[in-house]
């Protein structure tokens, strides 16, 4: 919607991984970048799926509110302290060491 509006022209911007090579396509004046959890531009903010939403409401938490209300929160939410805008979005792993016809290890 914010890119259907013009609000995102001439900004930076994330989405999706998987939504952001058709936002760029749709939108050219919007720089999509498709490798951050979120982009703060101030006023106008993104970011990359429900996930990093959180990270972004934290994020806006710690900017408006200071650090150490931001960390009682994400305590609270029982989430990372801080997974910062700039982290990759998709990272590739290794399959586990364990055979994907076996159940998974009880610890």
């Amino acid at each position: 919607m914010l890119a259907q509006t013009g609000t995102l022209d001439g900004l930076k911007a994330t989405t999706h991984w998987r939504a952001a090579q058709e936002l760029a396509w749709r939108y050219p004046p919007i720089e999509v970048n498709p490798d951050v959890l979120y982009v703060d531009n101030g006023n106008v903010l993104t970011s990359a799926g429900a996930a990093a939403g959180l990270d972004l409401c934290l994020h806006l938490v710690r900017r408006d509110l200071g650090a150490e209300i931001a960390a009682n929160r994400a305590r609270t939410a029982v989430m990372p302290l801080e997974r910062s805008g700039g982290q990759a979005q998709f990272i590739v792993h290794k399959p586990p060491p364990w055979s994907t016809t076996q159940p998974l290890p009880h610890y």
